[in-house]
């Protein structure tokens, strides 16, 4: 998914999002076509932005309120959280990974209605994975949109050990 959204390939986002929103937020295929067209549509504008990043909070929300969470969960908020994570890295550049870390855990906690504490190690990892990818590409000479031989696999590791703890707290 992240290599889509990196090789700016809305359609490939669009369609590993799907998948992602099936496997891992248990939506029907309908509410994961229509989210996933939400936040496709988020992410990619936000790839080619500038500046003005909140005009794509709606976006999130719609696609978060669309994955039928729980009523107990704010949609707008997870969005602003969302959106946070991704300006933090965007504003702070290669060194941003504890820092979207902490973003990421922040949204996590807004979800699944649980203590940060509970989720931080996935939210670090995650901001590991992404600080890897952006150190990675910066480095790589053919750039952010190159294979990526020498640093995918790590961002891959980590956002699998990612997962594997957030589903962990989730038990």
């Amino acid at each position: 998914m992240w290599k889509a959204y990196y090789r700016r390939q809305p359609a490939r986002l669009f369609g590993w999002l799907v998948l992602g929103l099936r496997e891992q937020a248990h939506a029907s295929w309908l509410r994961a076509l229509l989210a996933a067209l939400w936040l496709t549509k988020a992410a990619a504008g936000f790839s080619r932005a500038q500046g003005d990043y909140d005009r794509f909070a709606p976006d999130i929300a719609r696609g978060y309120r669309l994955l039928g969470l729980g009523v107990d969960v704010d949609a707008r908020e997870v969005a602003r959280r969302e959106l946070r994570w991704w300006v933090v890295r965007r504003e702070i550049g290669l060194s941003a990974g504890q820092a979207a870390g902490q973003a990421i855990t922040r949204t996590y906690a807004a979800i699944y209605k649980i203590q940060e504490g509970s989720v931080a190690q996935a939210g670090r990892l995650r901001g590991e994975a992404a600080e890897t990818r952006d150190r990675g590409a910066a480095a790589d000479a053919d750039g952010p949109t190159g294979a990526g031989r020498a640093y995918w696999p790590e961002v891959a590791r980590l956002l699998r050990e990612s997962y594997r703890s957030l589903k962990a707290a989730l038990a």
